[in-house]
């Protein structure tokens, strides 16, 4: 367990339990597990319960891709700017696809093995996945806990939680370099994955503004400030790929849930700030999951397929 940036001062701030579980809002359950509390806490359970000897039943395999890992290192500031690019300059499209994040960069690997993914873990920073283990919900962050290794590598740096949403210090963030995916989506009631199906990537964990007061129109944070904060947590989140080397992303609507922030607003900064120059010739692929249903409209899965239609990276 590591921790960058000792010497930046650090300011907590402190939330009652009851503000914690009021902060999230469950995401509508569709399957059977997700109508069924009692199996959701068995399963998460078990997920957490297993993860030690997944990572190492995984690292035991010769001939692994990847390195799994159950440790983490949390960042208590902003990165340094990107060097020149050291990869590609072949321009690529950005794509929004509906589904679940670890299923997107499943796929991404049975077309290349050896991928290195960065997948966005769109988090809390109040507790290590949020109120995953006293509510039971489903949000983006606790399905990923659901399917995968990724809570044990978050609880080594509980001593770090909660960090500061805004203010001082709230440029920040987790870095896991190997979790194991070993489990299939919610919507599949995420059963096991056989050993030579499953899949490593790094995950990295950064929390959007939240709650922050908006403008009437509700299309912009009230506070400039905010905005600033939001601009940063974003490039925090693309240089921490870069520099560890991860040449996929796989993102999503960060802050757009729970946390209230404006889609069409964030799309649009994930979207420039992506294609300022220090970002390109940095990844193969860039890929937002966003999942959305039938039933409730096009939501911010239309707003990002919007906003990144046409969009390229890596146009040197």
């Amino acid at each position: 367990m590591t921790s960058l940036g000792k010497d930046e001062p650090r300011r907590r701030t402190w939330h009652t339990p009851l503000q914690i579980f009021r902060s999230f809002l469950p995401t509508p359950a569709t399957t059977p597990l997700g109508k069924d509390e009692p199996r959701r806490r068995r399963l998460a359970n078990d997920t957490i319960r297993k993860s030690p000897k997944i990572v190492d039943e995984y690292n035991a395999n010769p001939y692994k891709e990847h390195t799994a890992s159950k440790d983490s290192t949390f960042h208590n500031k902003q990165l340094p700017a990107l060097g020149p690019p050291n990869l590609v300059n072949v321009p690529t499209t950005v794509e929004i696809i509906n589904s679940d994040a670890f299923t997107v960069a499943r796929n991404i690997m049975k077309e290349d093995p050896a991928a290195k993914i960065a997948v966005l873990n769109l988090a809390s920073d109040i507790l290590p996945a949020g109120p995953w283990l006293q509510q039971m919900t489903t949000t983006q962050e606790e399905a990923l806990c659901y399917s995968s290794t990724l809570y044990i590598t978050l609880e080594r740096q509980k001593e770090h939680y909660p960090w500061p949403n805004l203010g001082p210090g709230c440029v920040a963030g987790i870095y896991s370099p190997g979790v194991v995916i070993f489990r299939n989506d919610l919507d599949h009631d995420c059963a096991e994955l056989r050993r030579d199906e499953r899949r490593v990537v790094s995950v990295i964990t950064v929390a959007a503004p939240a709650r922050a007061p908006l403008t009437p129109d509700e299309q912009a944070f009230q506070d400039s400030t905010t905005f600033g904060y939001l601009q940063e947590k974003i490039r925090l989140v693309y240089r921490m790929a870069a520099h560890n080397g991860q040449q996929y992303l796989v993102l999503g609507a960060m802050g757009c849930g729970a946390y209230g922030c404006p889609p069409r607003l964030v799309a649009t900064e994930m979207r420039d700030i992506l294609l300022e120059s220090e970002f390109q010739g940095w990844f193969k692929k860039v890929m937002f999951a966003i999942y959305s249903r039938r039933t409730n409209g096009p939501g911010n899965f239309g707003i990002f397929e919007e906003v990144f239609k046409g969009v390229e990276v890596n146009k040197i």
